[in-house]
């Protein structure tokens, strides 16, 4: 009796760590959707090919023979925020003058002074609300630059391209 009482009970714990297997592995591909990549120019879409779909785009600049990005430029629209806001997160190397911030400019009209917002381990960061004036330069011109100053005050200009934007963005507003 009480190794049919036993085969039972180990019957029930297979079937209950079957069951709970299947249940993380559904929550697991659930959590991670997957991504496709396409280049536009200097730029690179980034899309979740699962639902929900969404897109944002991004521009690694490097300089010389470093394959390590001086600068990151990230388009997207933040999920969930309940709004058609679109945002750059700018990155640059740890060890700018943050007091400073920098200034992002394109084309001969567009001059903008940001602060940084905070600094992580791959470099400090800005958000920036990408309004009309904004979007309309990063379409019309074919590069912008990045100013900001360094340790020892020492102004550093990161020049962008803004090759393959227009059509890059087009998957952010419609992915």
């Amino acid at each position: 009796m009480k190794s049919l009482k036993v085969q039972s009970t180990v019957k029930s714990l297979v079937c209950c760590l079957i069951f709970l297997l299947s249940l993380s592995t559904n929550a697991f591909s659930q959590q991670t959707p997957q991504r496709s990549v396409t280049r536009h120019g200097n730029w690179a879409s980034h899309c979740t090919v699962n639902a929900p779909v969404s897109c944002y785009i991004v521009h690694n600049v490097t300089l010389g023979d470093n394959p390590k990005p001086v600068l990151i430029m990230a388009i997207g629209r933040p999920v969930n925020n309940g709004t058609d806001l679109t945002s750059l997160i700018l990155t640059l190397p740890l060890g700018v003058r943050l007091p400073e911030g920098f200034s992002l400019e394109v084309g001969p009209s567009l001059r903008r002074k940001q602060q940084f917002e905070r600094c992580i381990v791959s470099g400090c960061q800005a958000e920036i609300q990408v309004d009309t004036q904004l979007l309309q330069q990063f379409k019309s011109q074919n590069e912008g630059r990045v100013v900001f100053f360094d340790a020892v005050k020492k102004p550093i200009a990161i020049p962008f391209s803004l090759k393959g934007f227009t059509k890059a963005f087009g998957r952010v507003t419609n992915p």
